[in-house]
């Protein structure tokens, strides 16, 4: 395993949580509970858990989402990025 197939396993890591917060209609300040997550994750992408903290990281720099006690927070930037997505 190289340096690209973990930068790929954090990407698609993120794009799964990013996926999850929309399917689950989660708004900008809400938060998507880690019990949630997981199934979603485990489901989708069973590879998460490697680099599951190195995704959440990754989207917390770009500013999509805050850890939260209980999971994770989208942010306005995270929400609107979902819309723009869900526009395509």
């Amino acid at each position: 395993m190289g340096i690209t197939s973990e930068a790929e396993n954090i990407e698609n890591t993120a794009n799964c949580i990013m996926d999850a917060f929309n399917e689950m209609s989660v708004e900008a300040g809400g938060v998507l509970a880690y019990p949630d997550l997981y199934p979603f994750l485990q489901e989708r992408y069973p590879k998460y858990k490697d680099v599951q903290k190195e995704a959440e990281q990754h989207l917390a720099k770009a500013g999509f989402v805050n850890p939260a006690p209980e999971g994770l927070m989208l942010t306005q930037v995270g929400y609107k990025a979902i819309q723009s997505k869900k526009a395509e």
